[in-house]
């Protein structure tokens, strides 16, 4: 009997909200799963298929804390990680922290070599004694199977992923002329599949998978931070941790898989008779949910103390919810990230609605950790500019003109704040960002097109002046396409959020 234990986007480093708790769960977490795999599930492998890593530029005290956890992990059980997209992206550096982890014997870090030959990835053998910046698979041997199980590593790849799954079939293939059959075959790698996660930048679909199905028994995936199981032998176990609120939401699962074979004794060897998957989720941080409907308040102070009155009744939900067994620590719960929501039309001046004020009260009274706001609210006016749309103007052949309707909302908000003066400017740099967003363009891109704007619309006043684009900056817009009878996809872009916080 073997047991494989399937963990992936650790995301060590990462310091969300730009808080150090946060970074501190992100180890936190994986320690006290590294701990049940060790000691509760007697793990014989643990299987990491990429982002072991936030960043690939550490500061020293993360790769020391890693390298602390790793060194407590027993000799025998090998820790097998592939390369994810945080840990290096497509133009990657003679050496990372990957391959030093790999030369110090710390993991063994699995690649494809891609670049020999366009038909067929090469897969080097893991040796001990020499084992060189990274190797191409590793073999587990197994008393009773007449082969090992043979783990390979394809790292990230991007949009080239498909081309590189074909490359992969065929170079597991000579790999196992060369080296002798498998019992069993593991293959880490770190993508999303567009059938079974729709809008999270799946870029993967069963038919470029048939190849590699014929010659992998378990397909070991990462990326997508939300469990999810696929024909039997695709698995993705989810982050440890959540990311965003979005990933907070308690229909995403987040945890680890424990993977059980059983060699079948037939006389002149064994073979793989079957293998059990179970799911264990990870003991992490909770976030909790508040909503609130603005729509029914005429004044800021009126509002205040329903808001009040609103988030009290809360807290006794909140405080079950948080005292799950996955959400304790030493038998206390974690203070939680509270996903704070305020929805519906705003009677007053959004100058008066004091988001700030009330989600610092919100920490107060919840013990929260913190407070991420999404203010999702369209004001009276843009509520009356959408039942006064012309519809010749945002309907062109019968087709709903987004970018138009778009433009008109963005426009109203921002003439409703303080960049009255560049209005129509403000509202060009939203609609860009909005359409960056459900492009799936990278963070780092979105971001910095809205500070390049920031500087170009206020170059005196570059330090001080922000774009005060909310965790869902589109709401409004999306509003307007729903009273026009037709919806934009919301989930267009996972982190969108994360671009509004930083």
């Amino acid at each position: 009997m073997l047991t494989l234990t399937h963990i992936a986007d650790t995301h060590l480093g990462h310091r969300q909200y730009g808080l150090k708790q946060r970074e501190d769960d992100m180890v936190s977490t994986t320690r006290a799963a590294f701990r049940e795999m060790v000691e509760e599930r007697g793990t014989d492998a643990i299987l990491l298929p990429g982002d072991l890593f936030h960043s690939r530029d550490l500061r020293p005290k993360i790769l020391h804390q890693i390298e602390q956890e790793l060194e407590q992990i027993p000799d025998d059980v090998p820790v097998l990680v592939s390369r994810g997209n945080h840990d290096e992206n497509l133009t990657p550096r003679d050496v990372t922290w990957l391959n030093y982890l790999h030369q110090r014997g710390h993991i063994v870090f699995l690649k494809a070599e891609l670049n020999a030959d366009p038909e067929t990835a090469w897969f080097n053998p893991y040796d001990p004694e020499d084992p060189g910046q990274s190797a191409g698979f590793y073999d587990i041997d197994v008393a009773g199977l007449d082969g090992p199980v043979r783990v390979f590593g394809l790292q990230w790849r991007g949009a080239k992923t498909g081309q590189a799954l074909q490359q992969v079939a065929k170079g597991i293939e000579e790999t196992n002329e060369m080296h002798g059959e498998p019992a069993w075959t593991v293959l880490l790698a770190h993508f999303g599949i567009e059938d079974e996660v729709p809008t999270l930048g799946g870029t993967v679909t069963h038919g470029e998978l048939r190849d590699v199905k014929d010659t992998v028994d378990y397909l070991a995936l990462g990326h997508i931070h939300k469990r999810y199981e696929s024909g039997g032998w695709i698995y993705n176990p989810g982050s440890p941790e959540a990311h965003n609120t979005r990933e907070g939401r308690p229909e995403w699962e987040h945890g680890y898989y424990s993977v059980t074979l059983d060699a079948e004794d037939s006389g002149t060897g064994g073979d793989v008779a079957d293998f059990d998957v179970a799911h264990h989720a990870t003991k992490r941080r909770p976030y909790y949910r508040i909503e609130f409907d603005v729509t029914p308040h005429e004044s800021p102070g009126d509002l205040e103390t329903a808001f009040q009155k609103h988030v009290q009744y809360e807290q006794a939900a909140m405080r079950e919810y948080c005292s799950q067994d996955a959400f304790m620590a030493q038998d206390e719960p974690r203070a939680p990230i509270i996903d704070l929501r305020f929805t519906g039309t705003l009677q007053f001046s959004r100058g008066d609605f004091r988001t700030d004020e009330l989600a610092a009260w919100v920490e107060d009274a919840c013990d929260a950790l913190y407070v991420q706001m999404n203010t999702g609210i369209r004001t009276a006016n843009v509520q009356q500019l959408i039942s006064e749309i012309d519809e010749d103007e945002v309907f062109k052949d019968g087709q709903l003109n987004t970018a138009a309707l778009e433009h008109r909302v963005f426009e109203t908000i921002a003439k409703e704040s303080i960049y009255d003066d560049h209005a129509a400017d403000v509202a060009d740099v939203l609609g860009n960002a909005h359409q960056m967003a459900q492009a799936e363009e990278a963070v780092e891109d979105i971001r910095d097109s809205v500070s390049s704007a920031r500087q170009e619309l206020f170059p005196d006043l570059a330090d001080d002046v922000v774009l005060d684009i909310e965790e869902d900056p589109f709401a409004d817009a999306e509003a307007a396409e729903e009273a026009s009878g037709d919806t934009v996809d919301d989930d267009a872009d996972a982190e969108t959020e994360e671009v509004v916080e930083q």
